[in-house]
């Protein structure tokens, strides 16, 4: 309980309550999917979370505000996350047990309440970073140890871009585009993956790495299709 405390009372120090991200992103998808959304549900669901709960338009509906899902990579363990706000354009996400994730253009940039826990992160090119002008490109991410002692990688990547990729989402199949991020850095390395709707930035689901301990996990932008989009 006090763990869950702490986390909450620094979230919001670093928080505050404004809709912005979310509206604009929502109307923005509004305009480009509002008849794709309308058509017939996919034949085949998504494989990527646990099927054991089918991830539709009808379980979304039961929320009455902006969620996002996050699930482990074998689909065993999932999390729903709601808005807690937005500083300076990060927008950040809380569990029910306290764990926080936030995020800047849809690309995760720090957590809290894992086990190593990503600080933050600096990036120079996060307005581009899904143009067809980025190949490669340069991060650091900074880590918090138990003995209080910061520990800072720095990582080369590679971007790679594939269009008109089909991915199934709630119970739909959608054209997204698929850019997969290839990082290295001396001790380290990950791939990252973003579903991107076409000739936007807005990342509508990603695989996105952590830490070495906590390693990657898989993340849904629900948010983007509540309320009025159906």
């Amino acid at each position: 309980m006090m763990r869950t405390i702490f986390v909450l009372l620094s979230l919001l120090c670093l928080s505050c309550s404004s809709d912005s991200i979310i509206s604009s992103e929502k109307t923005l998808l509004y305009k480009i999917y509002k008849d794709v959304i309308k058509t017939k549900p996919a034949s085949s669901p998504s494989k990527d979370i646990n099927e054991k709960i089918l991830y539709d338009k009808a379980w979304l509906s039961k929320f009455n505000y902006p969620i996002i899902l996050l699930s482990s990579l074998d689909g065993k363990n999932t999390a729903t996350l709601v808005a807690l706000g937005n500083y300076k354009d990060k927008l950040t996400w809380v569990s029910a047990d306290g764990i926080s994730v936030s995020f800047l253009n849809g690309i995760l940039i720090a957590t809290r309440g894992y086990s190593e826990d990503l600080m933050e992160s600096q990036h120079n090119d996060l307005n581009t970073l899904f143009s067809k002008n980025t190949k490669k490109r340069i991060k650091k991410y900074r880590y918090l140890n138990g003995e209080n002692q910061y520990r800072e990688l720095t990582f080369t990547c590679t971007v790679v871009e594939k269009t008109n990729t089909p991915s199934f989402f709630l119970d739909m199949k959608l054209e997204t585009t698929k850019f997969t991020e290839t990082c290295k850095a001396s001790t380290t390395g990950h791939t990252n993956e973003y579903y991107v709707l076409p000739n936007t930035s807005i990342v509508l689901k990603s695989k996105q790495w952590i830490s070495e301990t906590n390693g990657s996990i898989n993340i849904y932008n629900y948010y983007a299709f509540q309320n009025n989009l159906f």
